[in-house]
């Protein structure tokens, strides 16, 4: 198994990435808005997203870039080259390491809902990531 950075579809990567941003926007501000204000005390989803620092998107877009990067390099490691294989990837990647990362966070917290909102948006996003990364491979 080799793992470089060498030969990656960076073109396919920065797609991931505004894709990545389009499709967190929409969950978080259009689908979820108001569930997710309500998660963290907040009545009004545009109050909640005006307290949202500015540089938080940015922290955002370079997480999503290092989802995307990371994902590309197992793909490529691994020999994936259907979609079909990058889905069944992309799921064991969300329920293997970011479920297993997330839950005992939010269990703490006893923010069961807000886990809920958190990893169904990272799991569309992974799946979404490493479909667009085969697709372009």
């Amino acid at each position: 198994m080799e793992l470089t950075l060498t030969g990656l579809n960076w073109l396919a990567i920065l797609v991931c990435v505004v894709v990545g941003q389009v499709l967190l926007t929409v969950w978080f501000v259009a689908l979820f808005a108001k569930p997710w204000a309500n998660e963290y005390g907040v009545d009004d989803p545009k109050r909640h997203t005006k307290e949202v620092p500015g540089y938080t998107y940015g922290i955002g877009a370079l997480c999503v870039f290092l989802l995307s990067v990371g994902i590309a390099v197992l793909q490529r490691a691994l020999g994936v080259q259907s979609v079909g294989d990058a889905l069944l990837l992309g799921l064991i990647i969300a329920i293997q390491f970011s479920v297993a990362t997330a839950l005992p966070g939010y269990a703490f917290l006893k923010r069961y809902r807000a886990f809920a909102l958190a990893i169904g948006s990272q799991t569309l996003l992974i799946l979404t990531v490493s479909a667009v990364l085969a697709a372009w491979s």
